[in-house]
């Protein structure tokens, strides 16, 4: 007999959100969190965005000063200059707020000299000419094969082996409205100290710290689980108002693009108006909501081919 999850799964697609993709149900979107700063649809509107982050800089202090105000390093940027004050003069700290446009969008970029991190004028003008030269339109459904990233509106060529990427999205599926399924990668986070403490470390420090207090909640499944390589934790537990609240991570190495230093996935049920149990009821039983947990979670993988990751991490061969 097929099972309800297996009839959702008859019809899949990818969709691709930073290095990765999921498989999921044909009528599925992502919503994304942290991503490349985008203006959709306002391309029209540049002179008058522009004019209005100009006007905002100098309002901010009366000695702040626009030192250039135009196009860029290359072709559809543009740049504003500026210091915010006489002492970011001073000290030579002259942001850069950079637009490019691809299409009817404006992707937004930011960055300032710095001579502790040796940022010059010149290594920022030439880190705006490679993103121009790498970055295109694309499609929600488009899942490219070259190294890169996917944002919501846009695809950036980059080598599998650069960026300290940072990735946060939502998966809804329309046959089960009440279910998110989140993923975030943070390649460049911290692992020192508290931040290396695994997904079963932290579960039970809340417990301690919450005590009698905790809610008396029903543990599915609890412990060691590997993920194509990712060697994570997981816990699967259904409140008392019945939603289910589903978390796999793994804690990696910083700077590590095929070990992420973190990655986070969860999925929540009966999920209305983005708070949790706030639905009338969860459209998944606890078996259904294990398995559909099981098929996603098998599905997250890196779109290509990235230095250190095994085959099976990999979507796109």
């Amino acid at each position: 007999m097929t099972s309800r999850i297996d009839k959702l799964f008859e019809h899949t697609k990818l969709l691709c959100f930073g290095r990765y993709v999921l498989t999921v149900p044909v009528d599925s979107r992502l919503s994304f969190g942290r991503d490349f700063p985008t203006l959709p649809n306002q391309a029209k509107d540049l002179d008058k965005i522009m004019g209005a982050e100009r006007a905002k800089i100098l309002a901010e202090d009366k000695t702040a000063e626009i030192t250039y105000f135009g196009k860029g390093p290359a072709p559809n940027v543009w740049l504003i200059r500026s210091y915010g004050d006489k002492y970011a003069k001073e000290l030579e700290l002259e942001g850069f707020r950079v637009y490019y446009v691809v299409g009817p969008h404006i992707f937004e970029g930011g960055d300032a000299t710095s001579k502790s991190y040796k940022t010059t004028p010149d290594s920022i003008l030439k880190k705006t000419t490679e993103v121009a030269k790498n970055l295109r339109l694309r499609e929600p459904d488009e899942v490219p094969t070259e190294q890169g990233l996917c944002h919501e509106y846009g695809f950036r060529r980059l080598d599998g082996s650069l960026g300290n990427t940072l990735s946060q999205i939502g998966l809804h599926i329309a046959a089960l409205p009440d279910v998110v399924f989140s993923v975030e990668s943070n390649q460049a986070a911290s692992t020192q100290g508290s931040n290396g403490d695994g997904l079963l470390k932290l579960i039970n420090d809340r417990k301690r710290g919450a005590g009698s207090r905790y809610p008396q909640l029903t543990t599915l499944r609890e412990g060691k689980k590997k993920l194509h390589g990712w060697d994570g934790e997981e816990s699967l537990v259904r409140y008392p108002d019945g939603h289910h609240d589903f978390e796999w991570m793994f804690i990696g190495e910083t700077g590590n693009v095929a070990r992420p230093a973190l990655i986070d996935v969860t999925m929540r049920t009966k999920v209305a108006a983005d708070r949790v149990g706030a639905a009338e009821a969860s459209s998944l039983n606890d078996e259904e909501a294990i398995e559909l947990w099981e098929r996603l979670l098998e599905g997250f993988k890196f779109r290509v081919a990235v230095p250190g990751a095994p085959p099976e991490a990999v979507a796109i061969k």
